[in-house]
């Protein structure tokens, strides 16, 4: 029996999902196969590179505002000269987003260097969207029966790539040029990305959705947070959808209002991973248990 674990979107909370690894591991649960969506595809990718979770702690707790978020005087440049030329009547078009992801890139690229999906020690997806055609585009590690495989084509790439790719929130960050592709946010089609790992054939689905859960602590303020917070309540009846068709348990963290630069939160978010997945493990064994009897008795 194979068992997959799906990664959701949520940004900086993202951090949660080393939690809940890190408590599957105790437990014994380990994933035969993993798949990430936006800040889940990183940790995906983590795991997938055969990172452990004592190693993708120490990454994310080191990690500072500036290491994914442009410069002040970069965004604002790229940001004020469109602008300025529309104002004074001159053809110009607005930015593609309000960052370029170069901070982003470099960081991902001083993780991963030229490693590409198929280097992966553990078999790996990363999700993304394009943004022209529509199509589901998935970076794996898999060999897959067809390479387009209803609305989803299967690519291999590197590790990188298909990571920025994913987290390119659409209006935050600008796309990514991919082979002539433009690519964002896998979260646009499939917040958690269950569904793709049932088609790469895994049996058992444990999905991690840090989807909109309403705001219990304060408002949204700024935009980073307001574009993220509306691609959450698009997403929600999607991923719900997804959930129940393609997951065998979900694992909901209780987290809120975590903005892009939040980074003094890590802790909190990797916290509150560790709880959801402890308060999960019953119903997931019992999965688990139940799938595999059930397994067996198609056997006989």
């Amino acid at each position: 029996m194979r068992i997959g674990l799906a990664l959701g979107s949520g940004g900086l909370r993202g951090a949660a999902h080393i939690g809940v690894i890190d408590e599957l591991e105790r437990a014994g649960i380990c994933p035969h196969m993993v798949a990430g969506t936006s800040s889940g595809s990183l940790i995906a990718a983590m795991c997938g590179a055969g990172m452990s979770v004592a190693e993708m702690e120490e990454i994310a707790l080191g990690v500072q505002a500036r290491d994914i978020i442009d410069s002040p005087g970069t965004t604002l440049f790229y940001l004020a000269v469109p602008l300025a030329l529309l104002f004074c009547g001159q053809k110009s078009r607005l930015p593609k987003g309000m960052l370029r992801g170069a901070r982003l890139e470099s960081f991902l690229k001083a993780n991963f260097g030229d490693m590409k999906m198929t280097d992966m020690k553990m078999p790996c997806a990363v999700v993304s969207v394009d943004l022209h055609s529509g199509e589901k585009i998935v970076f794996t590690s898999e060999a897959v029966r067809s390479e387009c495989f209803k609305g989803t084509v299967y690519v291999d790439g590197h590790v990188a790539d298909a990571v920025r790719a994913s987290c390119s929130i659409p209006g935050v960050f600008f796309w990514k040029e991919w082979d002539g592709r433009y690519l964002v946010d896998g979260g646009v089609r499939e917040p958690v990305p269950a569904r793709v790992l049932k088609e790469l054939g895994c049996d058992y689905v444990i999905a991690v959705d840090l989807g909109y859960t309403g705001q219990a602590d304060s408002k949204v303020g700024d935009l980073p947070s307001i574009i993220t917070q509306s691609l959450d309540i698009l997403g929600e009846e999607v991923s719900d959808y997804v959930l129940f068709h393609y997951a065998d348990v979900v694992v909901k963290p209780r987290l809120y209002n975590v903005a892009l630069t939040d980074v003094a939160r890590i802790p909190e978010c990797i916290e509150a991973g560790r709880r959801a997945a402890v308060e999960a493990l019953p119903a997931i064994r019992r999965g688990i248990r139940r799938r595999r009897i059930r397994g067996l008795a198609q056997l006989v």
